[in-house]
């Protein structure tokens, strides 16, 4: 009676080990069960950017994303930026932005605004902006105006960069309406490799 006892009182309790068993993929506990993949690759064509120099580099991939950020180096007198990017739609889509410290140096007193469109797959338009009392801040190095976050769609390689011809000037303009002496390319972006 009591081996019989015993065994009813152990059987579910093998139940449920077997059962909490075979949850597990049954791995060596080495990360074997993890899949290995491979970042999304941004090649930048600027190796050193020069003074005035406004390009695109990448802090940051995944295996589906990728963040594509837009720096000025060494450059006074910044109080608006507009420009255009070109990236391919076949391997990446524009998902969203995320503003950069440039602007934001000095805490202004109203805060700078960020204006991104998506006109067209492939194609971004935008633009950022100080206000009045605000004066005009400095990229001292290279300092993050925007970043641009991009998921995979595709396998594929192809370039993102400023659209040197396209629908607004590339421009950075000072706080009183001159423009600024900035260099946006062509070939101041990068090659984007997906896997």
């Amino acid at each position: 009676m009591n081996r019989r006892r015993l065994l009813t009182g152990v059987a579910p309790l093998g139940v449920l080990l077997l059962v909490l068993g075979l949850g597990c993929k049954g791995g060596k506990g080495n990360g074997d069960d993890v899949m290995p993949c491979t970042p999304i690759a941004f090649a930048p064509s600027i190796g050193s950017p020069g003074a005035g120099d406004v390009y695109l580099l990448s802090p940051i991939s995944s295996c589906d994303s990728v963040d594509i950020s837009v720096l000025v180096t060494n450059l006074s007198g910044i109080f608006t930026v507009g420009f255009e990017i070109n990236y391919p739609s076949s391997v990446i889509e524009y998902q969203s932005f995320s503003p950069g410290p440039l602007l934001q140096q000095g805490s202004p007193p109203i805060p700078p605004q960020f204006f991104v469109t998506n006109p067209s797959p492939g194609d971004i338009v935008a633009s950022a902006t100080l206000f009045r009392p605000d004066s005009s801040v400095s990229a001292v190095g290279s300092a993050s105006l925007i970043t641009f976050h991009f998921v995979k769609v595709a396998s594929g390689v192809g370039t993102v960069d400023f659209n040197t011809g396209g629908s607004i000037n590339n421009q950075i303009i000072d706080e009183n309406g001159s423009v600024v002496a900035a260099s946006f390319g062509p070939g101041h972006g990068g090659v984007v490799q997906v896997p």
